[in-house]
C-alpha cells in the first residue's frame, strides 16, 4: 500500500517525527529503524516494514510525504493524523 499526502512541515521534521512516532518506547507500532537517508526512514514492525519518504515539492510549496508498506497497517493512518496535528501546532 502506498499512501501520500502533503504537509507544511519541513522534510526533516517529518522524518524526525516518523522516527519518534514509530520507535518511541510508548509507541503503538513498536518498530526499529532499519534504513534511513536524508529523504526517507524505513522501520520494521512485527507485521512488516514501512518506508516513510519526505521531500520538498517546490511546485506546491509543501513537503510531500509517502508511506509505503506491503500490508495494511493502522499505524499508517495514525501517523498521518499525527502529521496533521503537528502541522497545526506550529
Amino acid at each position: 500500500m502506498i499512501t501520500e499526502t502533503t504537509t507544511l512541515l519541513a522534510p526533516k521534521e517529518v522524518l524526525d517525527g516518523a522516527r519518534q512516532f514509530f520507535t518511541a518506547e510508548d509507541s503503538l507500532a513498536a518498530a526499529n529503524v532499519v534504513d534511513e537517508s536524508d529523504r526517507h526512514v524505513t522501520v520494521a514492525t512485527v507485521r512488516s516494514r514501512l518506508a516513510i519518504s519526505a521531500w520538498e515539492d517546490e511546485a506546491l510549496g509543501k513537503t510531500r510525504v509517502r508511506v509505503s508498506t506491503l500490508r495494511r497497517q493502522d499505524s499508517v493512518g495514525k501517523f498521518l493524523s499525527w502529521l496533521t496535528t503537528a502541522e497545526s501546532s506550529e
